[in-house]
């Protein structure tokens, strides 16, 4: 098979194994583009880019619908946001939300047999430059690509299956302990602000008292 030498998207590497281009790595299950009509004000939270950013917010929208378990995302899924501003939209994600709906814009990745799916994971993470890249390269009003013509193109050196989950067992307890502070960061800032917002009640109460 002859593989794009693009720098762009031909990924050297010190590894022994085979090249293989993105695409044929995993199953890429593109989300459904959701209308109006769909949205309730209860139900299962359909999950955009904003989301995997912020987490569910007073902007997030609900459906009560069933689509299919192709687009149902639970815990620990991989994703893979293609579109949208390239410096901050175009990254991967394990999704640790609540179980939602897949919404356009956003690959369900999932790792073919001969793929460790924590490995497709890191793999995705440090092409993260390259995506960047890509997609302002075919940047309009803000808005850049990775689409599945470039995963066919982008190609990688798939070590053996063992070789995969020693590196995972390297990156993997690293990679939880961010995820385990940046959850405990997130828990004592919610609380601090709900001291806070208690604190001003109080003041403002003890102000009204005297007047």
């Amino acid at each position: 098979m002859k593989f794009d030498e693009t720098p762009l998207y031909y990924i050297e590497t010190n590894i022994s194994g085979i090249r293989k281009t993105l695409f044929d790595l995993a199953t890429w299950k593109n989300g459904l583009a959701f209308k109006k009509i769909d949205f309730s004000n209860t139900g299962i939270p359909i999950i955009k880019i904003a989301e995997l950013n912020n987490g569910i917010n007073e902007n997030t929208s609900y459906t009560q619908s069933y689509y299919g378990e192709d687009v149902f995302l639970k815990m620990g899924d991989l994703l893979f946001a293609w579109s949208g501003n390239p410096q901050t939209s175009i990254n991967a994600f394990k999704f640790r939300l609540p179980n939602g709906w897949l919404n356009q814009h956003i690959f369900k990745v999932t790792a073919k047999s001969d793929v460790n799916q924590d490995y497709l994971y890191y793999l995705l993470k440090y092409l993260k430059y390259n995506f960047t890249k890509i997609a302002q390269n075919k940047q309009t009003t803000g808005l850049g690509h990775v689409t599945i013509s470039d995963l066919k193109r982008i190609s990688i050196i798939l070590p053996n299956l063992d070789i995969q989950k020693k590196i995972v067992s390297i990156l993997k307890p690293i990679d939880d302990k961010i995820e385990l502070n940046r959850a405990v960061n997130e828990n004592l800032t919610g609380i601090l602000t709900q001291h806070l917002k208690h604190r001003v009640r109080l003041t403002s109460n003890e102000v009204t008292k005297y007047l």
